[in-house]
């Protein structure tokens, strides 16, 4: 649920210092450092393009984010996703890791993932690319996200349906998942699953 800290996960859990690190980030959450690298953040598409670009031409960390200062559209994220589709590299040095905040917000399906975020959660494996879904709900967002990524992040649930609703998708008892509460998690990795805190 909001303020649960998703972000918090984001950044705390999946994310390091040497990391080359994408970003689709409507609500400004990601300013100023993440993992001790300065954020640049970009407003314009064809600016953030560039600087990916040039940043997968090195083998060195980066975090470049796409802030559109504007309230976004689900083309705003494909053309993102469009992007870092395109800096995909199989034998690249290092992986590409995208972070899609608000998802639901900018999917019009519950079904199959379409577009390039489909791609991405598909094939982008194979091409190198992580994505890091953030979304409130899972009954909002597309069953391509859970059925085909390896870890699952689950936190504090406002309703018990969603718990059950969790359960159902990807086996952890809705019993461990109602206590949580914010800054809580549960971390799956496969079937396995563990619990843990963010510490700041």
């Amino acid at each position: 649920m909001s303020g649960c800290g998703k972000t918090s996960a984001a950044k705390k859990l999946f994310v390091k210092a040497t990391d080359q690190v994408l970003i689709f980030d409507p609500l400004n959450d990601y300013q100023g450092k993440l993992a001790g690298r300065v954020v640049r953040s970009y407003s314009n598409l064809r600016d953030f393009a560039i600087a990916v670009i040039a940043g997968r031409k090195t083998k060195q960390g980066f975090k470049i984010a796409y802030y559109p200062k504007r309230e976004t559209t689900e083309e705003d994220f494909d053309r993102f996703c469009s992007i870092a589709w395109g800096v995909g590299d199989g034998k690249h040095a290092k992986p590409i890791k995208v972070i899609c905040e608000e998802v639901a917000e900018h999917s019009h399906t519950t079904g199959k993932a379409t577009g390039y975020h489909g791609k991405l959660l598909r094939l982008g494996r194979k091409y190198n690319i992580h994505t890091i879904n953030m979304f409130q709900r899972g009954q909002e967002v597309s069953k391509t996200i859970i059925d085909n990524c390896q870890y699952a992040c689950v936190m504090m649930q406002k309703a018990d349906d969603s718990a059950h609703y969790i359960q159902r998708k990807t086996g952890i008892p809705a019993s461990e998942i109602i206590p949580l509460v914010k800054l809580e998690y549960i971390l799956q990795d496969g079937k396995a699953w563990t619990k843990g805190v963010i510490c700041w």
